[in-house]
């Protein structure tokens, strides 16, 4: 989409959004190695995109940065007012960017559009809504198939993401070089690759926010660039920084390092829809190859944990209990190859997305896959183009990336081993698991949800759907003179709320 875009002019865009050009001073530069899949939030393929779209989109429901439990979004309250009717009360006095109402209508319209639009990405997301109604200008009621505990937070995510209908019904399937939200910034330019501009929306809901009267986002492809633009003061923060960063840039004189736990995942994804990996004994060879202490000393330092579940230590949805039934072992990576037709190797193509990281990454495990007989050819693109390929076109057999997580951990299992998903090339359904994800997303009793979730990652390290192997913490390298900074759990940065001396 963005390799034809242009750079829309600031002057053009402030009739457009209302934009306000930014007094000195009032600026802080972000430094991301994650360029946005696409401002449409709705449309955009990469966990990575939520830092660039946040201050462009309020969303539905926010979350408490600890505890990822839902808290007030544009939408003030929620309540099932039965088992399969999610009623959501709504906030007064907001209008999107362009002059648009925020209402009840407006809802409806960005829900159906997620649901029905042929290129939405969050349809898995919102599977269970049959309908939604329009109550009064301050009431929505969502009317579900099946009880659903994971929609409150889902609507914390791309899918509680609010576009204006205007802007849509204006640019059509344009709608994503011109984003218009309801959040504390107006869009002002994108140049693909470099850079994104975003202003002070001076009609914002939120009294006195925001602090800022503009941000500039610094895309790099290489993190050793986006390093030094840091260290030279050409950015004001980096998000997330590679754990291969971390000591040298707190030596950094005026620099913080703030780091937490996250549910950032690395792992694999396999092209189902044809050999090697339609055979699930083949996908077993892989995962009984990979040495992830290896991989994780390799590429972290040590600092990411091994792991074979989706769900990082001590997060409420992680079965404490479940062992990893393919732990690293060559011998039987080479015994299972065989089993699965191919006693003299195998040749597979893998594809990587741009960065310095995920290169790296990459190229670990293709060493690794070597060792035991798989020979893996390596093409390496920008973030767009190698999930489409992937994802889509299904020309590769396997790509090694990170899961970003989601606020409501239905989102995650939905995404990665629904049939129905975007993220599941060839959609794959492992005997037993829409048992599982249905019990995930129903059971409104946390303990039962937990011990679904307990059998959807039992199911997943049996068949390798998808194979996790580094729980990540995040990282947010930031100079003292910005101030308001908020980690969170989920690991995605908002940083429309800074301010700076």
């Amino acid at each position: 989409m963005y390799k034809q875009a242009i750079v829309l002019l600031l002057a053009a865009t402030s009739l457009a959004a209302g934009a306000v050009v930014a007094e000195a001073g009032g600026e802080i530069k972000v430094g991301v190695t994650l360029a946005p899949t696409s401002f449409d939030p709705i449309v955009g393929t990469s966990g990575g995109d939520a830092m660039s779209l946040y201050p462009l989109y309020d969303r539905l429901i926010n979350f408490d940065p600890e505890t990822l439990a839902p808290a007030p979004g544009l939408a003030t309250a929620w309540t099932y007012t039965e088992p399969q009717v999610l009623t959501l009360t709504l906030r007064e006095g907001v209008t999107f960017q362009d002059g648009t109402p925020f209402d009840a209508a407006a809802v409806k319209f960005n829900l159906d559009r997620a649901i029905s639009l042929p290129k939405s990405t969050v349809k898995t997301d919102l599977g269970g809504i049959n309908s939604v109604e329009v109550v009064s200008p301050r009431e929505v009621k969502i009317n579900l198939n099946k009880p659903d505990a994971a929609l409150v937070l889902t609507l914390a995510d791309r899918a509680g993401m609010m576009v204006s209908p205007a802007a849509v019904e204006k640019w059509g399937d344009a709608y994503g070089q011109h984003p218009v939200g309801t959040g504390p910034f107006n869009f002002v330019e994108y140049a693909p690759g470099d850079r994104m501009v975003v202003a002070k929306n001076a009609n914002y809901w939120q009294k006195d926010q925001p602090s800022l009267d503009r941000i500039t986002f610094r895309y790099f492809t290489d993190q050793q660039t986006a390093t030094n633009a840091l260290k030279a003061r050409e950015t004001d923060l980096q998000l997330n920084v590679p754990a291969a960063d971390v000591a040298p840039l707190k030596a950094v004189s005026d620099l913080d390092v703030v780091s937490r736990a996250s549910l950032l995942t690395e792992g694999c994804y396999f092209n189902f829809s044809r050999e090697p990996f339609s055979n699930v004994v083949a996908r077993q060879a892989i995962a009984s190859a990979i040495d992830r202490q290896a991989l994780s000393n390799l590429l972290t330092f040590g600092l990411a944990v091994p792991t074979s579940q989706v769900f990082p230590n001590g997060y409420w949805a992680t079965d404490a209990n479940l062992a990893n039934p393919f732990p690293f072992d060559a011998a039987k990576a080479k015994a299972l190859l065989a089993e699965a037709g191919h006693p003299n190797g195998l040749e597979i193509k893998g594809i990587a997305f741009q960065g310095t990281s995920e290169v790296r990454k990459a190229q670990i495990i293709q060493e690794q896959l070597k060792a035991v007989g798989v020979n893996m050819t390596l093409d390496v693109t920008d973030i767009p183009t190698a999930a489409k390929s992937f994802f889509t076109d299904k020309t590769y057999d396997m790509i090694c990336s990170s899961w970003s997580g989601r606020p409501d951990p239905s989102q995650t299992a939905e995404s990665l081993f629904s049939p129905k998903s975007f993220f599941n090339a060839g959609g794959y359904l492992a005997p037993g698991m829409d048992v599982a994800l249905s019990e995930a997303s129903s059971a409104q009793d946390p303990a039962k949800r937990a011990a679904a979730f307990g059998k959807v990652s039992a199911l997943n390290q049996q068949y390798v759907i998808w194979l996790p192997l580094l729980s990540q913490p995040n990282n947010t390298a930031i100079y003292k003179n910005i101030h308001g900074l908020v980690p969170n759990f989920y690991g995605k940065i908002d940083v429309s709320f800074l301010s700076r001396d």
